[in-house]
């Protein structure tokens, strides 16, 4: 996720929660506006966090695994594009 699209959809987020309190009767004054704002943001900063953190662990992984799928072709004597070629 690229910062233009985290705050894109965190504003997003905010208008449709803002919203749903709206037409549920829950956002009747301004103190519950904000109750409802602190509550939105807080929880939105955690998914996102949690999603970079795990996306950086996946990518790490990635790339560890696929060096080591390129060491066991180098090892055979073999070349990625010599196989997508040999296949055709």
């Amino acid at each position: 996720m690229t910062k233009v699209s985290v705050v894109l959809y965190y504003w997003i987020l905010v208008a449709a929660a803002l919203l749903f309190a709206r037409t549920a009767g829950l956002a009747d004054n301004n103190t519950a506006i904000i109750k409802i704002l602190i509550v939105i943001t807080i929880l939105y900063v955690g998914v996102v966090m949690i999603s970079l953190s795990l996306g950086k662990n996946r990518a790490q992984e990635q790339a560890r695994s696929g060096s080591a799928g390129k060491n066991k072709r180098k090892e055979n004597g073999t070349d990625a594009s010599f196989q997508k070629k040999r296949k055709k």
